[in-house]
């Protein structure tokens, strides 16, 4: 996708987001942390550098943010991810809740995780 895509009107100074470097200048994998009610929180925008994938370095952020949101209260682990991605999403504990339907042009479902 795009960069104009990728980025909306959540993206602002305020939002938090968790960011895994390989090196002091080389990110290669992030996601955007969204507070929703009832203690469960949406990561959303979750991607690995193409070059970096299948190593398992989405997985550990993924790990690292979930851990991150427990420490808060979070209970429950949300994302809206394209079908491309449910079964690495599958890989770590999220399940399908609804969908599939269209986000920008790509099929996409909602699934969760009892992160407690």
């Amino acid at each position: 996708m795009s960069a104009d895509v990728e980025f909306d009107v959540k993206d602002t100074d305020q939002r938090e987001y968790a960011v895994l470097y390989l090196q002091p200048d080389l990110p290669i994998a992030t996601l955007r942390l969204e507070p929703q009610a009832d203690h469960v929180m949406r990561f959303g925008r979750v991607c690995t550098r193409k070059a970096y994938r299948g190593h398992g370095w989405g997985r550990q952020l993924l790990t690292a943010a979930e851990e991150w949101a427990t420490q808060r209260g979070f209970t429950h682990g949300e994302i809206h991810g394209e079908l491309t991605a449910q079964r690495f999403y599958e890989l770590c504990g999220y399940r399908v809740t609804a969908g599939p339907y269209d986000e920008d042009g790509a099929p996409v479902v909602i699934m969760h995780k009892q992160l407690l």
